[in-house]
């Protein structure tokens, strides 16, 4: 779906992660593209690497599906022949903490329908026409109300404010593989004689990680939320 390390400076690219390493102090930082593809971030305390690729062709923030405005991933929900189509999309979070911690991720997918108009008077142009597409809930093979679906393991407990909190606790010192997102469905679409339409999902997620005992005090939660 795009090996990056980070000291004091903070860069913007695609993902926010958001990091509570001490009683009230959390960390806020980017990604910033090195020799190798991914995505890495160190804070001393974790580290979190994330896999973006569409058939398994990692892409960085240089790539043309990726709005480095935006901090966004394009992907194409329509066109099966595209390179960035969402049936080839995967995203895989790495993280290797340094103490004991808990993590919960948000995926933030924006679908933009667009309609256009064929030309059929040159005086009097029709604009396209650009709406948000929201969809129902699906089954839980899918994330939330969204045609992504979920990748291989990635079982979490959902919330009502969109976060997903995985379920084990993040072992000091051991790599932790997040299987977030293994393609998906695409969005129908029609083309006639007056119009034509196309679809693409504007991909973002953050990522919060505690240590894995001040869970219920930083996140509000009651302490058996995982029990």
């Amino acid at each position: 779906m795009r090996t990056f390390v980070f000291k004091k400076k903070i860069m913007t690219v695609i993902i926010l992660v958001l990091f509570a390493i001490s009683t009230s102090l959390y960390a806020y930082a980017y990604f910033e593209n090195n020799q190798n593809y991914g995505f890495v971030i160190e804070t001393g305390e974790f580290e979190v690497i994330a896999h973006i690729s569409f058939s398994e062709i990692e892409i960085d923030i240089n790539s043309e599906y990726y709005d480095a405005e935006n901090q966004e991933v394009i992907v194409d929900a329509y066109n099966t022949q595209a390179v960035n189509y969402i049936g080839k999309l995967k995203v895989d979070i790495v993280i290797n903490p340094n103490i004991a911690a808990r993590a919960r991720i948000k995926l933030l997918d924006e679908w933009e329908l667009t309609r256009t108009y064929l030309v059929l008077n040159e005086e009097e142009p029709v604009d396209p026409l650009v709406q948000t597409v929201y969809h129902t809930a699906q089954s839980s093979l899918f994330h939330p109300f969204s045609l992504l679906k979920v990748g291989p393991n990635y079982s979490p407990i959902y919330d009502n404010n969109g976060y997903a909190y995985i379920t084990e606790v993040l072992n000091k010192n051991e790599e932790t593989i997040i299987h977030l997102i293994d393609g998906g469905d695409s969005y129908p679409t029609k083309e006639n004689e007056i119009y034509s339409e196309t679809c693409y999902v504007y991909l973002r997620f953050s990522i919060d990680i505690v240590q894995a005992n001040r869970f219920a005090e930083l996140w509000a939660l009651n302490t058996d939320f995982f029990d």
